[in-house]
């Protein structure tokens, strides 16, 4: 069977180092064929070598990870991405399950990189990385906002556009602004956790909703909300405190 080929990108001469020597003890037959530190002659490099891997630093001088993508021709290749920042387009990588490491990176991440890798179809390597660049040049990976993935394919919202989310068994329904709903294939705890830095409240088992749309709180029938786009949404009493606390009122 024939080496992998690997190339390596990052501007700190010390990281392709680290890396190049835990790759070797991850696996001896992998080739470094190169190691590049200036981004702007790595997207040359990718397409005249032709690599199985490709490691990409995100944060570079001259040109940023996602634009050296963007002027590849060559796009049948492995890409795991680098980084020393648990940026927002982190979350954007793990929901999309695109391959990225930590700095400073660990043997074992890298192991099991490659173990997920194996698990992949190879032949969606080219579909995978044009999907990845589409975003990239939509601003998907790189602005504030946020991909859902539906059944017609990925959308992207900010948070403000979200007015609230609903549970339907391990689908969610999410309600913007525009007055569109959004079926998408997460459980309402996947999306909490997406939104966990904005201004969304959890009210109820299966009701998220963004605290900058609230109309008003009806105490009435146990407690419910009225939201701007006309809603009607149940307030759990296990969360009403939480709730009247976090609207900067006292409970009753």
């Amino acid at each position: 069977m024939s080496k992998k080929r690997i190339i390596l990108i990052d501007d700190e001469a010390n990281s392709l180092d680290i890396l190049e020597y835990e790759l070797q003890v991850v696996n001896p037959d992998f080739e470094i064929v190169a190691k590049c530190s200036d981004a702007r002659k790595a997207g040359a490099l990718i397409d005249k070598e032709q690599p199985d891997f490709v490691f990409l630093d995100i944060e570079m001088p001259w040109l940023s990870g996602f634009e050296v993508l963007d002027q590849l021709t060559f796009l049948d290749f492995h890409l795991i991405f680098v980084t020393a920042y648990e940026q927002h387009a982190i979350k954007a990588f793990k929901y999309l399950a695109v391959d990225y490491l930590l700095k400073p990176v660990s043997r074992l991440e890298l192991f099991k990189t490659f173990e997920r890798i194996k698990e992949k179809n190879a032949k969606h390597q080219s579909v995978e990385l044009k999907k990845i660049i589409s975003l990239v040049k939509g601003g998907g990976l790189t602005s504030e906002k946020i991909p859902f993935s539906t059944q017609k394919g990925i959308e992207f919202y900010h948070p403000s556009d979200i007015v609230h989310c609903k549970a339907d068994s391990n689908y969610t329904e999410i309600h913007t602004i525009s007055g569109k709903k959004m079926i998408v294939s997460k459980t309402l705890k996947n999306i909490e956790n997406l939104l966990y830095h904005n201004q969304f409240f959890r009210v109820h088992q299966s009701h998220l909703v963004n605290l900058d749309y609230l109309v008003s709180y009806i105490k009435e029938d146990g407690g419910y909300l009225k939201m701007t786009n006309g809603n009607i949404i149940p307030l759990s009493r296990s969360r009403k405190a939480l709730f009247l606390e976090r609207i900067h009122k006292d409970p009753e």
